[in-house]
């Protein structure tokens, strides 16, 4: 199943990062506490500094687009203080608190 992950300015909503134009692998994990965490791997540095300095204005998206169903969204909410980069191994850490799960045919018709 191919995926699309995407990161937003939610002010403007300006795209930052799309895997469908940008180079990059990621990991999505459920955090013990509650929540979720991307780890987004070799992103552009100039992409990265423009994350870390929208941060606390960000959408993080995922969408699962199965070959025979319709397609899936994925919006996370991602937390205050919620972004890291560890410059060291090019991993960029995006936590989300919670996410919202729909199906865009069940509203568009």
């Amino acid at each position: 199943m191919k995926e699309t992950v995407m990161v937003k300015h939610a002010v403007t909503g300006r795209e930052l990062l799309n895997n469908n134009k940008h180079t990059f692998t990621y990991e999505l994990s459920d955090l013990p506490a509650g929540g979720f965490r991307m780890t987004l791997m070799n992103v552009p540095e100039e992409i990265v500094q423009d994350i870390l300095t929208l941060q606390n204005e960000l959408n993080l998206f995922r969408f699962e687009l199965p070959e025979d169903a319709p397609q899936i969204k994925h919006w996370y909410y991602v937390k205050e203080q919620g972004v890291q980069y560890q410059a060291d191994q090019y991993q960029l850490i995006i936590e989300a608190a919670s996410e919202i799960v729909y199906l865009p045919s069940e509203y568009l018709e």
